[in-house]
């Protein structure tokens, strides 16, 4: 597939099985085509690439695989310097936990934001999506505007595949609950509202001596305290980067 940015839709040409091209037109949106002309001109030199998908499931659409620095270049928001505040985000089924630290690594501020409703039997799925999204978006708007300069999330490449358990409103909590999609989500947001993004090991965040002693000490529940040993972890890569 080629594409050619005009000035107010893309031309599209596909190559059909006959050797020829069949030539249509797209409309993705005036505030897309300033990318899309960046990407037909880098594609042309053979600079970047990208991957293009026809569906004609309820009318044909075109899916386009964009580089994600393209994506951010053209849509991040600018971000003003912040405080050198590091917030870790833990993910989970039924909400969201944030705990801000500073550089010394002392606790700023922490909230939660919840969506339990979202696991109980028959609620649909789409919804449960959207709130989660919507969670997570608001935390990350919020942080924008106290001074974080970094997020810390789980690696989403190490984060661990569904383990079921023996009980069934747990089982539905997980196979309901996306965590790398929802991740991917996260750091796309994030820089695009200027962050930092640092992707912290998950392992020992949710169960060992270390999680115990956090919320012994801080009196933290479970969940605060991962978000807390998250930040901790982006501290340290910070540090050790520096």
């Amino acid at each position: 597939m080629k594409l050619h940015v005009l000035e107010d839709h893309v031309e599209v040409r596909v190559k059909d099985p006959w050797g020829g091209w069949a030539v249509g037109k797209a409309y993705f949106g005036r505030k897309y085509l300033p990318l899309l002309r960046e990407l037909e001109e880098l594609s042309e030199k053979g600079e970047e690439g990208y991957g293009a998908v026809i569906s004609f499931k309820e009318k044909p659409t075109i899916h386009l695989q964009i580089p994600l620095w393209l994506c951010l270049k053209h849509f991040s928001s600018p971000k003003p310097k912040g405080y050198g505040l590091v917030a870790g985000l833990d993910l989970n089924s039924d909400r969201l936990n944030v705990v801000v630290i500073n550089k010394e690594g002392e606790v700023v501020t922490l909230k939660t934001w919840w969506y339990s409703d979202v696991v109980s039997h028959g609620f649909p799925k789409e919804k449960a999506k959207a709130l989660r999204l919507n969670a997570l978006s608001e935390a990350l708007n919020l942080l924008s505007r106290v001074g974080v300069d970094y997020v810390a999330l789980e690696d989403l490449f190490l984060v661990k595949r569904r383990n079921f358990t023996a009980s069934k409103s747990g089982n539905r909590k997980i196979a309901r609950f996306a965590k790398r999609q929802l991740l991917i989500h996260g750091v796309i947001k994030a820089l695009r509202l200027g962050f930092n993004v640092v992707l912290v090991n998950p392992k020992g965040t949710t169960n060992s001596e270390e999680h115990e002693k956090v919320m012994r000490e801080k009196g933290f529940d479970r969940h605060a305290a991962s978000a807390y040993l998250i930040a901790l972890r982006g501290l340290e890569a910070i540090k050790n980067n520096e």
